[in-house]
């Protein structure tokens, strides 16, 4: 991941971030010792949140309906993050968000494109 984001604007660039990118339509990996775990995919992105409590650094990522009576919900807790950067496409665009712990495991937020839900829907 490049691109890392400055501690100190960590909580401003995941508002600015949460916001640009709701409701886009995600895929969650976890990047660890064992490979990549996909944990979701395509639930809408609700937003993430830092714990500014946490003085080691914690975020929430929230996904899931449009509703809170749309029982698809998921919140996936990061402890003790040490770097965030935004992942940016080929063509420039933001195509997720990327989040490294302390212990070396990478958290992938992706969005997908229309065209992969529709092919996922259809196969």
């Amino acid at each position: 991941m490049a691109g890392f984001i400055d501690r100190s604007q960590w909580a401003t660039f995941l508002d600015e971030f949460s916001k640009r990118n709701q409701m886009r339509p995600t895929r969650l990996e976890i990047v660890g010792d064992i490979g990549a775990q996909e944990q979701e995919a395509f639930l809408p992105f609700v937003g993430v949140t830092l714990d500014t409590k946490d003085t080691a650094g914690s975020i929430d990522i929230a996904l899931g309906g449009e509703t809170a009576a749309d029982d698809r919900q998921l919140t996936h807790h990061i402890s003790n993050v040490e770097r965030i950067a935004p992942l940016i496409g080929i063509t420039g665009v933001e195509d997720g968000l990327g989040i490294e712990s302390r212990d070396g495991v990478k958290t992938l937020l992706s969005f997908e494109a229309l065209r992969e839900i529709e092919a996922h829907a259809a196969g």
